[in-house]
């Protein structure tokens, strides 16, 4: 009951009305954080993107963590590829400072890819393709490996909070109900599991919220507690754009780009958005592969690499813009003298 009145007098701030299933999503939400305090878990470890969902599940987390008195150490990780749309990666930098003075004893990691890992260096310095459903070579290099390797400073017992939901994608879905049919939680408002690799919990408490719930969360109820959310949605470019990094070549159509770049303010941009659509086609020729010995396309032609080097600095200039850093640049140019990573296979 004490959990019931707790949430009710949150859904009371500054006077905004909330739908009763709201309240109900939000009691079941936090009734999910409260099992997973009951397991004993030592460090709670909240990924933050800069999204929407990751965005609510860690204002929603460290609300009712500070409620609680902060019974566990938080920490909040920020995977940083360096590829970010720049208006979103402002807006979540804006975030995580003021973050840190709500919440002063929660710790902020910000997890970066080494240089040897980077996107560039694997596109230009390798020679690899630009990631394609066939071949995303690129979230484990860019957030997950850099994510685990903060996770594995940590001594005692792990939960990371994520703000994965159900009915984003049918791919993730059926990730997360394999999870449950092999001995996962998930109902309730809530989708659990343990993880043998990194042996930690997961936990999505908003798992099975609406995605309009979210909107509401951070676009109106946020914003009274102090967190710089309230411009989201038009940062986003309205409800129905996902976003990722701004030369991502797996979607066929980058909307979430077209749309920064639709705004005065965002039109500084547009040769970001010129240069991954250059990028897509120059790499889909099949002059710029070398190719193995059954006529496939492999790695990219140390010509073809060159060529994205030098498109890729005078992107920098036009914009003003700091894309590739000289360890990523010492790195390529390594590569382009290593065997093993030039044009013949």
């Amino acid at each position: 009951m004490v959990q019931i009145l707790a949430t009710e007098e949150f859904l009371e701030t500054n006077g905004t009305a909330f739908a009763p299933d709201f309240q109900e999503a939000m009691q079941l939400a936090e009734g999910a954080l409260e099992t997973a305090l009951r397991r004993g878990f030592v460090h709670w470890v909240l990924t933050y993107s800069g999204g929407k969902d990751s965005t609510t599940t860690t204002v929603l987390t460290l609300e009712w963590l500070k409620r609680r008195g902060y019974p566990v150490k938080a920490h909040v990780i920020y995977a940083d590829t360096g590829l970010e749309i720049p208006t979103l990666h402002a807006q979540a930098q804006t975030f995580l400072r003021a973050l840190q003075d709500l919440h002063p004893g929660v710790t902020v990691h910000t997890a970066k890819p080494e240089a040897e890992e980077s996107f560039w260096v694997n596109l230009i310095g390798k020679g690899y393709p630009p990631p394609h459903n066939r071949f995303r070579w690129c979230t484990r290099r860019l957030k997950v490996t850099p994510m685990d390797a903060v996770v594995r400073t940590l001594e005692g017992k792990v939960l990371i909070i994520t703000g994965v939901r159900f009915g984003e994608s049918d791919a993730r879905d059926a990730r997360m109900q394999l999870s449950c049919s092999r001995g996962g939680e998930c109902g309730q408002g809530v989708w659990y599991e343990e993880s043998r690799r990194l042996g930690v919990g997961y936990l999505a408490p908003i798992a099975f919220w609406r995605e309009c719930f979210v909107w509401d969360y951070v676009s109106l109820l946020a914003p009274t507690l102090g967190y710089p959310t309230a411009a989201i949605e038009e940062i986003y470019g309205g409800r129905d754009t996902r976003f990722g990094c701004w030369v991502c070549t797996v979607v066929r159509q980058d909307r979430a780009m077209e749309k920064v770049v639709a705004t005065p303010e965002g039109r500084r941009y547009l040769p970001l958005a010129e240069f991954r659509t250059w990028l897509k086609d120059f790499t889909e020729r099949r002059e710029n592969r070398v190719l193995r010995p059954n006529g496939v396309p492999g790695r990219l032609t140390l010509a073809a690499r060159r060529a994205i080097l030098e498109r890729l600095q005078v992107l920098e200039t036009e914009t003003g813009l700091s894309i590739l850093s000289p360890e990523e640049l010492e790195r390529i140019l390594w590569y382009w003298q290593a065997n093993g990573y030039g044009d013949n296979y």
